[in-house]
């Protein structure tokens, strides 16, 4: 069983969180319309003011694609190389991140509706990252 090497995962990762930014970026600017009306109507802005929030956001989508490639990694030896792993991965990804994304509405910040289309546009989006950031991937 091969080691994983960190060194490609974090640069895989920063691809595949680049790649994730663009995605979201056109998520949010096409799907997200109700979304971010009832994130609104909840007293919340939408998106996040101030630059130390929108930092965040950046630096937490960057970690979201290298979480994708450590995973990605993981995995590979049970399940071997390619994209058929990278989706596997980035499903895993999407799964966690839709259960963390249900606490919007569990928390009562938005009905659940809103939150429906971009959760489901966000699938092929970190699919595909997880795609793009694996097709570098080395051991």
């Amino acid at each position: 069983m091969g080691k994983i090497n960190w060194g490609r995962v974090f640069l895989c990762g920063l691809l595949a969180g680049a790649a994730w930014l663009v995605f979201i970026g056109i998520i949010i600017a096409f799907f997200a319309g109700d979304f971010a009306a009832a994130v609104q109507a909840s007293g919340h802005p939408f998106p996040p003011t101030g630059i130390g929030a929108r930092v965040f956001l950046v630096i937490g989508n960057f970690a979201v694609g290298i979480w994708t490639m450590w995973l990605y990694a993981a995995i590979r030896p049970r399940y071997g190389p390619g994209p058929k792993t990278a989706v596997i991965a980035g499903l895993a990804l999407w799964t966690i991140g839709a259960a963390a994304d249900a606490f919007w509405v569990l928390l009562g910040f938005i009905p659940p509706q809103p939150l429906l289309t971009p959760v489901a546009a966000a699938l092929p989006a970190i699919l595909l990252a997880a795609v793009v950031g694996a097709w570098l991937y080395k051991e």
